[in-house]
């Protein structure tokens, strides 16, 4: 498996069964808006037509393991905007957390800032220089 069995983005040793195959650059897949079942509090919601806006990019060279988190954050995000939204989640999180406020108010959370590099990119820069 590519990257020594690990997860291409955080890095996590992959189990034999359950990690995903994640298109590097998405595919990116149709979708529609249907109406809302009635007292679900919105009008329309979107729902996948199942085709494939790029069938060109569905290649084994555009597959990367990955484990199921980092899969379903990732989405449809380039690999540079999956780094930008995780870039995001300390203000987001100090934002909208009550939680992570307190905690971090205590002395219970040390933030790091620091880029995004992902796991992929490491290993690759390892396997240069070896």
């Amino acid at each position: 498996m590519k990257f020594g069995g690990r997860c291409a983005y955080c890095g996590c040793k992959l189990p034999e069964k359950g990690w995903h195959a994640d298109h590097v650059e998405p595919v990116r897949r149709d979708f529609e808006l249907v109406r809302a079942p009635v007292g679900s509090g919105v009008t329309h919601v979107a729902r996948s037509t199942g085709k494939v806006m790029h069938p060109e990019l569905h290649a084994i060279e555009n597959l990367f393991p990955s484990c199921a988190p980092c899969n379903l954050f990732k989405g449809a995000f380039s690999v540079e905007g999956m780094r930008n939204e995780i870039t995001k989640q300390v203000e987001r999180a100090r934002a909208y957390s009550v939680n992570f406020r307190t905690a971090e108010r205590f002395g219970l959370l040390h933030i790091v800032v620091k880029p995004v590099v992902f796991w992929f990119e490491q290993y690759n820069e390892q396997k240069q220089n070896e």
